[in-house]
């Protein structure tokens, strides 16, 4: 089995990219945690693509081609921009805070965490990322974020339902930008129905930590399904949260 779909180099882009990966989760009979971890290395992968291979907007198209072989799915992210090896060690400092996270890593953390192998070539004319996921090791992603925003005496609950990906992050931070500037004290986010994170939905918590810590409230995040708490988990941005 061996399909392919291509797109510009644009974030709108992404989303088409997540359904074509979760459409051959169902084709394939494959777990449905295994393909939201595949639909997560590939979304922070084509997202780190179309940053670092094409800076200052430079348009091109990239290509996604998926294949089985031997019991793994095979994904290989091809583009014509500038070469980028996200293999490479990237330059960290050794203190970790909010702007570190803020900065990029995260996607690349959750490319390596979620898949079991990763290459890197280029050819000086395309570059070839490959990521494979054995099928050995191993739930159905919402296709839309829905954001409620309720008073209450003292603060807001804010209930996330659906995926907070790069489509709908942009979303869900003009939802939530009237709720931070007013420096509401206290704000518990409701995530019992949040079903998919990528790195631009976890940007967007921490974006919110920091609004409500320079205001000295209180940010809580309740519910949390197991599956979203493991990535909090993998990234190391559990212990920037309060979480129950």
């Amino acid at each position: 089995m061996e399909k392919e779909i291509i797109i510009e180099n644009d974030s709108s882009e992404i989303i088409r990219i997540t359904r074509f990966i979760e459409s051959l989760g169902v084709s394939l009979f494959l777990p449905s945690a295994t393909t939201r971890r595949i639909c997560l290395a590939i979304e922070e992968a084509v997202s780190c693509t179309i940053h670092h291979a094409y800076p200052n907007g430079a348009k091109g198209k990239i290509k996604l081609k998926v294949s089985q072989v031997n019991g793994d799915i095979n994904c290989m992210i091809i583009n014509d921009g500038m070469t980028f090896d996200p293999t490479l060690p990237q330059n960290k400092s050794e203190k970790s805070s909010l702007e570190d996270m803020l900065t990029g890593g995260l996607g690349f953390f959750l490319i390596f965490r979620t898949m079991d192998e990763i290459a890197f070539h280029t050819d000086g004319s395309q570059n070839f990322l490959m990521l494979t996921k054995g099928l050995g090791a191993i739930e159905e992603p919402e296709s839309s974020l829905n954001t409620n925003i309720c008073k209450v005496a003292g603060g807001v609950i804010i209930t996330v339902e659906g995926r907070l990906d790069t489509l709908n992050a942009r979303k869900f931070e003009s939802v939530i930008r009237p709720v931070l500037d007013n420096g509401t004290p206290e704000i518990v986010i409701n995530c019992e129905n949040l079903t998919y994170i990528s790195s631009s939905g976890l940007r967007c918590f921490i974006l919110m930590q920091k609004k409500v810590d320079s205001s000295h409230g209180l940010l809580v995040l309740k519910g949390v399904l197991p599956e979203i708490r493991n990535i909090f988990d993998m990234t190391g941005c559990s212990s920037l949260f309060t979480i129950h």
